[in-house]
């Protein structure tokens, strides 16, 4: 999982105000076929699916290029398992996640960033030096990430 859902999954308190989301982002790492994954993820849980409808909430297929985090985030994710044990996700960090949300600046991603780092869900330092690791190519430039994350935490702390 990648977004608000894998912090979802994962935080132990976490506002209402960043559970504000019905989709959940979902990729499968080493599928041999990504696009036709995807497709299956959209078609059987996807928007307006019957799982939707019932459930309330939706699987987005999407890829690794949708969430643009550090280079080494393996290393900080957690397993989640379902309470079935049906199913186990791969969770990138709150930190990790807060890079994306910096990354993508969509209005939804700031009104998370700063909800985040108020409740201390993701930490604006650990944040901040995660910026001063390897990002991807596609990621804003660095000096651009650090503005954006002064207007989230102004005291960087």
């Amino acid at each position: 999982m990648v977004g608000t859902g894998a912090v979802i999954a994962t935080a132990k308190h976490i506002p209402l105000v960043m559970m504000m989301t019905d989709e959940i982002d979902i990729y499968v790492e080493d599928a041999p076929d990504p696009d036709w994954v995807s497709d299956l993820i959209d078609g059987s849980i996807g928007r307006d699916s019957q799982f939707h409808r019932t459930f309330g909430y939706y699987g987005d297929g999407v890829s690794k290029r949708t969430a643009t985090m550090p280079l080494d985030w393996r290393g900080r994710a957690t397993e989640y398992t379902t309470p079935d044990r049906l199913a186990t996700a791969l969770c990138p960090s709150a930190e990790d996640i807060a890079i994306a949300k910096l990354c993508a600046w969509r209005e939804k991603d700031q009104v998370w960033l700063r909800e985040a780092f108020r409740v201390g869900v993701a930490k604006a330092t650990d944040t901040i030096k995660l910026l001063g690791g390897e990002l991807p190519e596609s990621a804003p430039a660095r000096d651009e990430l650090l503005r954006r994350m002064s207007i989230m935490s102004p005291t960087g702390a």
